[in-house]
């Protein structure tokens, strides 16, 4: 595990990651190993890299939080899934390269997490998608820095770990830079060897301790596959 930031009060945040570019051949020949959400929508007609996103999600929480059956999830009013019986906070977000898990280990209440993959360039595309979330202030902050493209994924990623802890998500509105308040967030840059850059965002009600703990995908299918 690697520690990624701390800063003043804090509350520890274990966000397991999971490369997709590393899946098995033949990984769809496992889908019984992750509850039948996940195995839905990993069988899908959706491109190949979104369902091994949620291919990955499923199997960091069966892995992680012993889920393995929709039961075992209650699933808010705008999505968001915490467990059926007693444990922590957790939340799942995936680009087309990784999947992640955030588990809340201490302190008390939600989590929200974003992982984004890092454009290859910034451009109309990225400044459209921020001109609906930030403020003119913020979007000239990101087209001023020394790596736009950087800039631009790491003010997604914040925007969206706050909405998803908060439980609203796009519900509420985000127009002028405005988010919900009383969240803290801090920031990673996701950097494995040999793959892509991906900004990492995780928000929480203080500030967040994150450690990042890398799972392999052949290994955890067949550790579940063992179990």
């Amino acid at each position: 595990m690697r520690q990624v930031r701390v800063v003043g009060e804090s509350v520890r945040v274990e966000v397991h990651a999971m490369r997709l570019d590393l899946a098995p051949a033949g990984w769809e020949s496992a889908l019984e190993l992750v509850a039948p959400r996940w195995a839905r929508l990993a069988s899908g007609r959706a491109p190949e890299r979104s369902r091994l996103g949620e291919y990955g999600a499923g199997l960091l929480a069966a892995r992680v939080l012993g889920v393995s059956r929709d039961e075992d999830l209650i699933v808010g009013d705008e999505g968001k899934l915490t467990l059926a019986a007693a444990g922590p906070e957790f939340n799942i977000s995936h680009d087309d390269g990784l999947a992640v898990l955030a588990v809340a280990t201490s302190g008390h209440g939600a989590v929200g997490v974003d992982v984004e993959d890092v454009p290859a360039a910034y451009g109309e595309p990225q400044n459209a998608a921020l001109r609906a979330v930030l403020s003119a202030a913020q979007l000239a902050e990101v087209e001023s820095a020394a790596d736009p493209a950087l800039a631009c994924a790491l003010a997604w990623t914040r925007v969206e770990a706050v909405l998803k802890a908060d439980g609203r998500g796009f519900a509420f509105r985000t127009r002028g830079g405005r988010l919900p308040d009383g969240w803290a967030v801090a920031q990673d840059v996701l950097e494995p060897v040999g793959g892509a850059r991906h900004a990492l965002a995780v928000a929480a009600g203080e500030k967040p301790e994150v450690l990042v703990a890398w799972h392999d995908m052949g290994e955890t299918i067949r550790w579940l596959a063992g179990r």
